[in-house]
């Protein structure tokens, strides 16, 4: 299934003495939606990651960044947000990477 997927950015900043928190968009693209391999599932309900969704996109350089600041960021596809616990690209093919995220950010 594939579909278009909005990452945005979480910034804080300092502004009279107080901390706001600024949402800004920061990359959308198309992904495959995915569900995690067997092993992979099992571990995440012994751990209590009970709604976890698999994004495969194209590898890019905002991928990069993305797996660099991981807090800083979240996924929302189909008006769901999702918090992205892991960015990294494909051990089969380098020029995609998968966002494995949670719902609930």
């Amino acid at each position: 299934m594939t579909g278009r997927i909005k990452i945005i950015r979480k910034t804080t900043s300092v502004v009279d003495g107080r901390r706001q928190q600024e949402e800004q968009d920061f990359f959308s693209c198309w992904c495959d939606v995915k569900s995690l391999g067997t092993n992979e599932k099992y571990n995440a309900l012994q751990i209590g990651l009970e709604n976890t969704i698999v994004f495969e996109t194209r590898a890019c350089d905002k991928m990069e960044e993305i797996r660099l600041n991981l807090k800083e960021f979240y996924a929302v596809y189909k008006g769901v947000e999702f918090k992205i616990y892991d960015a990294c690209p494909m051990f089969t093919d380098d020029r995609k990477y998968q966002l494995k995220c949670r719902a609930g950010a």
